[in-house]
């Protein structure tokens, strides 16, 4: 073979050759960019979307047009009159309907981009299946608008065929009445939905759609944990950009011994101001202690993460409120406290519970949960508990000079087991779950019965609750009974 061969070859650029590195190339994620310019668009819409007016527009434009369906069968007007008053009216309400199809999908393509940077840069957070059913749900969110959509535009020219008749006989009736209940339930069904999440949240689009798929059954730090379970892969992102950060403001000492600790006694601090236990002075006051600047978590929105973690999962919170009030009363009878709440979901419920050991020595115990009807109907775990290091007496609520409830509270929980069990049915829903604690003798030491709701909360009323509930956080003390 000749060197002729390689002639043509050896006339093109060498990428790996000298001065391959003297071109001053710019790498550009493609990925990145995208996803960011489709985000711009997510918000800028939403903006639009989500402004008074136009929601008085989308809501009210619907009924309008209803009542116009109607107007032919009452009064009478000559046919091309009555066909443009229809037209404009039609338009008037569907225009607003276009850009909450655009809005929702540009949030889905958004999300899928996100997701997508997650499954590349982070991917044991791809991996988890609540990503997939977060986009799927957003996606019905879509697909119901487009319906909204379609379904006016059927209502419109059924009321269009009717209008052309040379008369207004019981047919052509019958179409005008059809579109105008058409349009009356489209009128509806929006303020149902909105309550229901169909607009996503400008600033987490996605955390009020997103269920916990993955989690542990110990709770160390349980205000935590419950959050970030329930926290969107995008949002927690976000969440742990937040948490490196407020690293670099934290001041250890004698009870605050690291982050986590931190995060847990920020997140304590806002719950007990939430439930008017302490005032925002006091509030700010305790930050202090642990935190060199507090001007910087005012970036993370943490009322709000409470006030939805508040609507999804409040059993956890109530089981915290029963630690605060342990410590605020007096000496208990018993060497054990175990405390539990149950939250009841679609498919079955969640059971919180906590076990303290008061006495003076280290013991195994065995938990039971039964539940009727559930599969397993028992679940049974052996627990090495520790003594606490507290003492079993009553504490004041917040005292900056001696030991209060709320420094309490962090060695309290490092003492405890906390656990976040699950149990659920097959055909005939649980009416109760009984919970036992005993020693290595088989000896009872404490026993609790739970009744379980008749149905979840999960419905449109509690959605509408929980909307109130945002509207009315300043006021605090909001949680759900």
């Amino acid at each position: 073979m000749s060197d002729s061969d390689y002639m043509g070859e050896a006339l093109l650029p060498n990428p790996y050759g000298s001065g391959f590195e003297e071109q001053e190339a710019h790498w550009v994620d493609g990925l990145l960019v995208r996803s960011k310019l489709r985000e711009k668009t997510r918000l800028q819409w939403g903006r639009f979307v989500q402004n008074q007016f136009f929601s008085v527009w989308r809501n009210s434009g619907p009924i309008l047009l209803s009542l116009l369906y109607l107007f032919p069968l009452f009064i009478e007007m000559q046919t091309t009159l009555r066909i443009w008053l229809i037209c404009l009216a039609a338009l008037f309400v569907t225009l607003p309907r276009l850009p909450t199809i655009i809005t929702l999908e540009n949030t889905w393509k958004s999300a899928v981009d996100h997701l997508e940077l997650i499954r590349r840069d982070e991917a044991h957070e791809a991996v988890r299946p609540g990503a997939s059913r977060m986009l799927e749900e957003l996606d019905d969110r879509r697909n119901v608008a487009k319906l909204h959509l379609n379904l006016g535009l059927l209502a419109f020219f059924c009321a269009i065929v009717a209008l052309l008749q040379p008369e207004i006989s019981l047919g052509p009736r019958l179409l005008l009445i059809s579109a105008s209940v058409t349009e009356l339930i489209l009128a509806i069904q929006p303020i149902i939905l909105r309550n229901w999440g169909l607009f996503p949240d400008l600033k987490y689009p996605m955390l009020s759609i997103y269920k916990p798929c993955q989690r542990g059954m110990n709770l160390v730090y349980p205000l935590t944990d419950l959050m970030e379970a329930y926290l969107d892969p995008w949002t927690k992102r976000s969440w742990r950009n937040w948490k490196n950060e407020f690293e670099n403001e934290i001041r250890t000492g004698r009870v605050i011994k690291s982050p986590a600790d931190a995060v847990e006694r920020l997140l304590l601090l806002e719950h007990l101001r939430l439930k008017k236990k302490l005032t925002i002075e006091e509030v700010e006051l305790q930050k202090k202690t642990f935190l060199s600047e507090t001007n910087e978590i005012k970036n993370l929105d943490i009322e709000y993460f409470l006030l939805h973690l508040y609507g999804q999962c409040q059993g956890l919170f109530h089981l915290v409120d029963g630690m605060v009030e342990e410590l605020s009363t007096e000496k208990l009878e018993n060497d054990w406290a175990m405390d539990s709440k149950l939250h009841r979901h679609d498919y079955g419920a969640d059971v919180f519970i906590r076990i303290t050991n008061y006495s003076s020595k280290k013991e195994t115990v065995k938990l039971t949960i039964t539940t009727p009807n559930a599969v397993p109907r028992e679940q049974i775990s052996i627990i090495d508990m520790k003594s606490t290091k507290l003492e079993n007496k009553k504490y004041p609520l917040n005292d900056p000079l001696n030991e209060n409830v709320i420094d309490s509270m962090t060695q309290l929980t490092n003492d405890s087991e906390i656990f976040w069990m699950s149990v659920s049915w097959s055909n005939k829903s649980a009416a109760k779950v009984i919970i036992t604690l005993e020693n290595e003798l088989d000896e009872l030491l404490l026993e609790r019965e739970l009744k379980v709701p008749s149905s979840s909360n999960k419905n449109v009323l509690w959605f509408r609750a929980l909307n109130r509930i945002e509207r009315l956080a300043s006021q605090g003390g909001l949680i759900p009974r």
